[in-house]
């Protein structure tokens, strides 16, 4: 229970959800969606969407752990949709990554290929670069990405 405060005081109910992180986590692989957490004891947790070779999406760095699971469940309404994963959100959840801004990475942002449409990891996302595509071997040049 939480009481309100000022002059007029109302009583208010409210349902606290316990996530199991174990369970959460499992679902997110089970559902076939990459992610990445990282952490490094004085410079916080860094957990990005997406993996090396098919290149990450978005990435954040958390002081604590009770962030990270709110996170990847809007990242993942964001960016899969569609996924098994995503349609057994709560709604709530996918109204707020409709409106949240995702933080591209800084190494490893995916391009797709434009002859063959397949996703490849890229080294950099600010400089210009070459790579061949992991999926039809077709070699891809990349301008430097702008800022908007």
């Amino acid at each position: 229970m939480f009481r309100a405060s000022g002059s007029k005081s109302r009583l208010f109910l409210a349902t606290i959800v316990t996530v199991d992180p174990a369970r959460e986590l499992q679902r997110i692989y089970d559902g076939e969606i990459n992610v990445r957490i990282n952490g490094l004891w004085d410079c916080g947790i860094e957990v990005r969407l997406g993996d090396e070779v098919n290149g990450f999406l978005a990435e954040e760095t958390f002081a604590l752990v009770d962030g990270i699971l709110p996170w990847l469940q809007q990242a993942i309404a964001h960016f899969y949709p569609a996924s098994t994963y995503a349609q057994e959100l709560d709604p709530e959840v996918s109204a707020a990554a409709a409106k949240r801004v995702f933080v591209p990475p800084s190494i490893g942002r995916r391009v797709n290929c434009p002859h063959c449409g397949a996703p490849n990891a890229a080294p950099r996302p600010m400089e210009e670069f070459a790579f061949i595509c992991s999926h039809c071997g077709e070699s891809v040049s990349v301008g430097a990405k702008q800022i908007q």
